[in-house]
């Protein structure tokens, strides 16, 4: 997984070819200490400004998804590896997010999903005639008529996985709980794109090798705004401003879920339990509460 402990923000200058003084301020990450973020962060400001000083009129993106995406660390799960098999961040809209190292999980929007039409239910439950038992709440059984569910337990069946079936409030979410996947593997690539994933998901798994979902409502969708500021802060004030916006979120969130478990196909692997009912608490997963 490409995350970072560290952050801060370092400066750097540049003088164009006609003794313009160009400044930058960049982002600068580290999981050793903040001196070393520090460090990085001066590199790649000094390295912007140089670009910009040389091309002003440049357009190009630099190191797009080839670095760890700036987001704190709010808790980390860990097993007999020597890495977290999932750490928990705060992303740049304030919301929860999992970060995966081995428990795929597929995000599927509506409008990129093709719908073949209803299969009838005695087929959905021909491959997989046990529901799992996972740590969190029981799955309902699957109802007929949903095309994007057959699709997603078809896909299943013949790559011999279980999973997990959600309703999002712009789409659905699978996850695939008896086999651990590299995120980064061309093999995740091939399995995320015949559950016909979003593209821009399934480029960020790769980019950022790990399996991303997200936990908590989006802010708009709950009628507040994002925060006032962003990480990492650069002054105490900014990280009190920043922390006044969350209790406000918090309160916010409480009326809402962020998915709703529909289905589940095949038995979980133990390994993911704690993580399956982590997902499920905080998405508020069972509690029928609108979607956000």
């Amino acid at each position: 997984m490409k995350l970072a402990k560290f952050w801060t923000r370092q400066a750097g200058e540049a003088r164009d070819a006609n003794g313009k003084l160009i400044r930058v301020v960049a982002r600068g990450w580290s999981n050793e200490s903040l001196e070393a973020a520090a460090e990085v962060a001066r590199e790649n400001a000094h390295g912007v400004a140089q670009r910009l000083a040389s091309d002003p009129g440049g357009r190009k993106q630099y190191g797009y998804g080839d670095r760890p995406l700036p987001e704190p660390v709010v808790r980390e799960f860990r097993d007999t590896t020597a890495t977290p098999n999932a750490v928990i961040t705060r992303n740049a809209y304030g919301s929860l997010v999992m970060n995966a190292r081995d428990l795929m999980f597929v995000d599927i929007d509506r409008q990129n999903v093709q719908h073949v039409g209803a299969i009838a239910q005695n087929l959905m439950s021909s491959v997989f005639s046990l529901f799992s038992k996972p740590a969190g709440q029981a799955a309902p059984a699957p109802q007929a008529g949903d095309a994007v569910v057959d699709g997603i337990q078809k896909v299943a069946a013949r790559n011999g996985l279980a999973v997990r079936v959600y309703k999002t409030a712009a789409g659905y979410r699978a996850m695939v709980v008896n086999a651990g996947f590299d995120a980064g593997s061309a093999r995740s690539e091939e399995v995320l794109k015949e559950f016909e994933a979003d593209p821009l998901y399934v480029r960020l798994c790769k980019m950022q090798q790990s399996f991303r979902a997200r936990l908590t409502p989006k802010p708009w969708r709950c009628d507040l705004g994002t925060p006032p500021v962003t990480f990492p802060f650069e002054t105490a004030d900014a990280e009190a401003r920043f922390q006044q916006w969350v209790r406000q979120y918090t309160a916010k969130i409480a009326g809402y879920a962020t998915c709703k478990l529909l289905a589940s196909f095949g038995e979980s692997h133990e390994a993911f339990a704690q993580l399956i009912e982590y997902h499920d608490q905080e998405t508020k997963a069972g509690s029928g509460l609108p979607l956000a």
